[in-house]
């Protein structure tokens, strides 16, 4: 898709994307790369506006958002059954938040570790 060929032509390369995420058997930890649950949303967002026939009630919006996050925050916000997409949204980022400050918090709690047992 080059942006050039209008609404009818990217509903169209959605289908095809969806498409092929399902018969490639693309999981959904490998739609969403990494901790970019921002770059995510802002996509989402951008192609939710111009997608309409695909997401036409708030409900479809959640649904749709949720499955395209990351494997491990996917099913928290799930879980939570967040009612709108600001909900979702907001959730997921608190929860990546949460994760990426446990992961540092871990990595700084191994590095103490690590120099403890040199100087010893």
């Amino acid at each position: 898709f080059k942006g050039t060929e209008g609404v009818v032509g990217l509903s169209q390369w959605v289908e095809k994307m969806e498409s092929v995420f399902h018969i490639s058997g693309c999981d959904v930890e490998n739609q969403v790369k990494g901790n970019d649950v921002g770059g995510y949303t802002q996509r989402f967002q951008e192609l939710a506006l111009m997608c309409t026939k695909f997401i036409s009630n708030e409900t479809e919006k959640v649904d749709k958002y949720i499955s395209g996050l990351s494997n491990n925050i996917h099913g928290n916000v799930m879980a939570a059954r967040p009612k709108t997409l600001d909900d979702a949204i907001e959730l997921a980022k608190d929860l990546m938040d949460q994760k990426l400050r446990t992961y540092a918090e871990r990595q700084a709690e191994n590095k103490r570790k690590l120099d403890n047992n040199h100087q010893a």
